[in-house]
């Protein structure tokens, strides 16, 4: 049996079967088809290669950069509202910075041997879910508020 390939013919625009390049032809694709035989597939082959380390994708910024400056916003709000005034309403805020938004809910003002501490309540509302806040602000001795604790409830 003899194999027939066909080759376009540029001057007549047709294809031309020719019994010489046939042989060639199945030698080639002979060639090409070793390839696949030369090394056989398994499972144990697919695994991962563990070894290559890319370091081309810079990681994630950490949430506590964005939670320092929200404590800082509302730290803020806590020690500067009008106790007397807002005490038991609830208190919206907002942090351009970091897109994050709450709302303290809940403010109780009191006097220790350190200064004057307020206890507040507060939600933060961001971008990596909602959360429920306690925390306790305290003024220091040059009139600067500390925040003394923030966590989540």
């Amino acid at each position: 049996m003899r194999l027939a390939l066909a080759i376009p013919d540029i001057k007549n625009n047709r294809a031309k079967i020719t019994v010489r390049t046939a042989p060639f032809a199945a030698v080639f694709a002979l060639f090409l088809l070793s390839g696949c035989a030369m090394k056989s597939f398994s499972i144990e082959n697919a695994v991962p290669d563990k070894a290559t380390v890319t370091g081309s994708v810079a990681p994630a910024p950490q949430a506590d950069a964005k939670g320092a400056a929200d404590q800082s916003t509302v730290r803020n709000i806590v020690s500067a509202l009008n106790f007397t005034e807002w005490g038991n309403k609830p208190v919206p805020w907002s942090n351009p910075e970091t897109g994050s938004q709450g709302t303290i809910t809940a403010i109780a003002e009191k006097k220790t041997d350190a200064g004057l501490c307020r206890e507040f309540q507060t939600s933060r509302e961001s971008f990596d879910g909602v959360m429920l806040y306690k925390g306790e602000t305290c003024m220091q001795n040059g009139g600067q508020w500390a925040l003394k604790s923030f966590a989540p409830m």
